[in-house]
């Protein structure tokens, strides 16, 4: 049946989403963990919204079954997370949920119904993991109820902007990711053992490279090499970009960015165990 004049499609408000990179972060390992047979996984988005601003922060998974053309939620292991969740973060509700493949599909109007009746206005987060020859994309939808007259004949989904959001804290995690994935700075222990022995090669180089300037500098003085102005140049540039600090001060705040790279070291490793427990967890919640 096509559409006709008489068919009317409900409106939402304007609306984008905000998401933070932890929680792509949490959907690439629910997938990576993914039961045997399954071909994409869901779960729940937790968040707040403000002037039509969803920003999502957390996502915990929700196991889903499918028998035949059926499709099976969670709700009660959705409910118990959700629960133990807002006993931390009370002000974080439910704005929508994830599911990861590259396009809408049957089952998507199916959960999104069931997550309609835990908020007015979901988001629908799908994660495309770039499986195919395409590359890895994020986009986020909202629904609209379409009717005919007063039929009701479905839901209709549209994009809305999605935005990836960063503190400064999870761009100092994502740039030890990456320098973790380029083997540059892997760690070899959970103290952090690879990003000191980091820090102490930087400071070998550069003590090098200071010995032979103030080597050059000595050879220029006594009349032993001639300097050229270009160089001379550099160096009264390099000296009075260099601040005016004292011993002290210049150790006291060297101190304090070694403890603030030693804190970023021990959250992450403190999250991969909270990962690992949630894991147990899960798995014991299924299993009773």
């Amino acid at each position: 049946m096509g559409l006709t004049d008489k068919t009317v499609v409900y409106q939402t408000t304007d609306v984008e989403a905000n998401v933070e990179p932890v929680v792509l972060f949490s959907i690439i390992d629910h997938f990576s963990r993914r039961g045997e047979g399954q071909d994409f996984v869901i779960g729940t988005l937790l968040g707040t919204e403000e002037n039509g601003v969803v920003t999502i922060s957390v996502a915990f998974p929700v196991p889903h079954m499918q028998v035949e053309d059926q499709m099976a939620l969670s709700t009660d292991f959705h409910a118990t997370m959700l629960s133990l969740h807002q006993r931390v973060h009370s002000k974080q509700t439910v704005v929508g949920w994830y599911s990861t493949g590259e396009a809408i599909n049957a089952n998507t109007t199916l959960f999104h119904e069931f997550y309609g009746s835990e908020t007015p206005r979901p988001v629908h987060l799908l994660l495309d993991l770039g499986l195919g020859e395409h590359k890895m994309s994020a986009k986020a939808y909202i629904s609209s109820g379409l009717t005919l007259g007063e039929t009701r004949l479905g839901v209709a989904f549209r994009d809305i902007k999605l935005t990836v959001v960063n503190s400064e804290s999870d761009r100092v995690g994502v740039a030890n990711l990456l320098k973790m994935s380029a083997g540059t700075s892997a760690p070899t222990g959970a103290g952090g053992g690879g990003e000191l022995e980091s820090v102490e090669t930087t400071v070998r180089k550069l003590l090098r490279t200071l010995e032979s300037v103030v080597d050059f500098v000595d050879k220029v003085v006594s009349g032993q090499q001639t300097a050229e102005p270009e160089t001379v140049r550099l160096l009264q540039q390099l000296v009075a970009a260099a601040p005016r600090l004292q011993a002290g001060s210049f150790e006291k705040m060297f101190n304090t960015s070694v403890q603030d790279m030693l804190t970023v070291v021990y959250l992450a490793n403190l999250t991969r165990t909270q990962l690992a427990l949630a894991e147990k967890l899960q798995a014991v919640t299924l299993a009773s």
